[in-house]
């Protein structure tokens, strides 16, 4: 069998396939993984896979498991991951990639790559070769030193994925889940994965890491639950150093600003609640950080991006500087005077943003002493309760019954939350 497309007919020229002029499994790989890779950049224009693209990856997987002995770690990779983005369980590939995976000649970002083709369609773990993950986690031990800071945060991201749809019936389908020996490994290779993470953020400068494997490392982190102070403050230290420095800086701000949960500071002991405090601070410092650093690019924001940051705000209970709840204010009374249609949870968000935004003012101005500061904080409340009248305005002109008890459910729910004052108090604004 010859292929004349890959097979050269002279001396050895191609260095990834190391073929001669006769035909030789490695040229068949080759060519199985890019067209497989070429099916899944352009092989889903709509919403179903066409037949015939159908029947090609099954060919393509029946070819791949022929020569699965002699495929190398980043082309099974490809074929996998191939195959989950297209949406298709090849059962007898998946057994043959993963049984016959060379471990010796894989690097951290093969490995990486697999496991993110598991976590996107879980229903293949049952066909997984069972010695795959006994395998796996020597081999993540054994390129210790090979790991990114990209590389780990991919491993984590998919081990977080893989171990969630395990837990989770309805994404695995009829698909038999991992038993607990196989989760309990993926837990340790999880762990270990993270203290490379650890380590490299202490040894390795800012210019080392990209703001987006920062935070699906912190999205890792959030998602697995796992008790992780320590990273976590050093993912949001890391972050204020990258982000200013990164071309999509607002996008990363908001992407992160979206991970963090609200605080929690329960804890059966002292030294876990001061742990939760410390972690509790670190994001709240994140949150004030990225409101200075967004300040300047307020004007560049849509609706659904101002709903992200006021959303961010009112869940970590966090504190905005009087400059940049007056610049916050101008940018919703521009997006209204420009008659776009909000959508309604953007606009719950801003509302219950200025309502604890005025509160906050309010209680400051009748705590001042000074003439001077009092006025200048009046300034803020008198803003913050004008936009707020102007948001719920706009709720009752524009939204159904529906999307406005929505609307102002939440704004009851940020006046229930917020402490009673004493004294003589302004009017509710909205």
């Amino acid at each position: 069998m010859r292929i004349p497309s890959a097979s050269p007919c002279g001396p050895v020229v191609n260095f990834e396939t190391h073929c001669s002029d006769f035909f030789h499994p490695s040229v068949l790989a080759y060519v199985l993984r890019n067209r497989a890779a070429h099916l899944a950049r352009h092989g889903r224009r709509t919403g179903t896979l066409a037949p015939g693209v159908r029947d090609e990856l099954w060919q393509i997987g029946a070819a791949a498991t022929s020569v699965s002995a002699n495929i190398e770690p980043q082309t099974a990779a490809t074929l996998l991951l191939s195959f989950s983005k297209l949406g298709q369980s090849i059962p007898y590939a998946v057994k043959a990639l993963t049984a016959s995976f060379n471990f010796e000649r894989a690097r951290p970002k093969a490995i990486a790559l697999t496991l993110n083709a598991f976590s996107r369609q879980p229903r293949v773990l049952s066909h997984v070769d069972s010695h795959f993950w006994d395998r796996l986690s020597d081999a993540v031990e054994r390129t210790e030193s090979q790991f990114t800071p990209q590389d780990s945060a991919a491993c984590a991201l998919s081990i977080t994925g893989i171990l969630a749809a395990n837990r989770g019936k309805h994404a695995l389908g009829d698909a038999v889940p991992l038993d607990d020996s196989t989760a309990r490994k993926l837990r340790n290779v999880y762990s270990t994965v993270l203290q490379y993470l650890e380590r490299m953020l202490n040894e390795l400068d800012s210019h080392s890491f990209k703001t987006r494997d920062l935070s699906c490392s912190l999205q890792a982190v959030y998602a697995s639950r796992i008790e992780a102070p320590t990273l976590i403050i050093a993912i949001l230290n890391k972050l204020k150093e990258v982000i200013p420095t990164s071309l999509h800086g607002i996008d990363d701000v908001l992407f992160t600003l979206d991970l963090l949960p609200p605080p929690c500071l329960i804890g059966d002991t002292v030294e876990q609640r001061r742990i939760k405090r410390d972690v509790a601070r670190a994001e709240k410092a994140f949150v004030e950080w990225a409101f200075d650093y967004l300040e300047e690019h307020l004007d560049c924001l849509r609706d659904r991006e101002l709903g992200r940051i006021a959303a961010a705000c009112n869940r970590l209970r966090s504190w905005s500087s009087d400059n940049f709840a007056i610049k916050f204010a101008q940018t919703w009374e521009a997006l209204l005077s420009a008659s776009e249609e909000i959508p309604p949870n953007s606009l719950s968000q801003g509302a219950c943003y200025f309502l604890r935004r005025y509160e906050a003012s309010v209680s400051r101005e009748l705590a001042a002493r000074d003439e001077a500061k009092q006025l200048s904080i009046s300034r803020v409340s008198d803003v913050c309760a004008r936009i707020g009248e102007m948001l719920h305005e706009y709720a009752r002109t524009h939204y159904s019954k529906d999307d406005l008890l929505r609307v102002e459910e939440v704004m009851d729910i940020a006046e229930q939350c917020r402490a009673k004052r004493t004294g003589k108090q302004h009017p509710r604004p909205l």
